[in-house]
């Protein structure tokens, strides 16, 4: 089996037009900026596009590491393709994120890697915090 990632995209909305299957990506993103944490981000999706020389039944698996290096999801999605070009959409809810910085999204199809997507969590600083500079 010969498979090639195009892109791994995260954003707020994904799905295929009707009629066409074109893909529509709705607020695509790679940083959450948090005004306190832990924090739990209601909904997103994850969206993969590769070719494939194989036809059959596949599981689409996602590992999401925090920036410890902790296994803090995992996900397993059941794929029937054809030979060709497939777009996976995987639909995450409430994920919670702890701490701040580099969440890395690790997607495999069967045993086979197609990337891996990093999303950075950033903590908002207040105003309050916030020394101003004097010159």
């Amino acid at each position: 089996m010969i498979i090639k990632s195009h892109f791994i995209i995260i954003c707020r909305e994904a799905f295929l037009q009707a009629g066409n299957n074109n893909l529509n990506l709705i607020g695509i993103f790679t940083q959450i900026n948090a005004n306190k944490l832990p924090l739990t981000y209601p909904h997103f999706a994850v969206v993969v596009n590769f070719d494939i020389d194989t036809a059959g039944d596949h599981m689409l698996r996602t590992v999401i590491v925090d920036p410890s290096g902790t296994q803090v999801a995992r996900t397993e999605l059941p794929v029937r393709t054809n030979v060709g070009n497939w777009q996976v959409i995987a639909n995450f809810e409430q994920l919670r994120f702890t701490m701040p910085g580099a969440y890395t999204f690790k997607l495999t199809l069967d045993e086979t890697a197609l990337g891996e997507r990093v999303l950075e969590v950033k903590p908002v600083v207040s105003r309050a915090h916030q020394k101003t500079a004097i010159a």
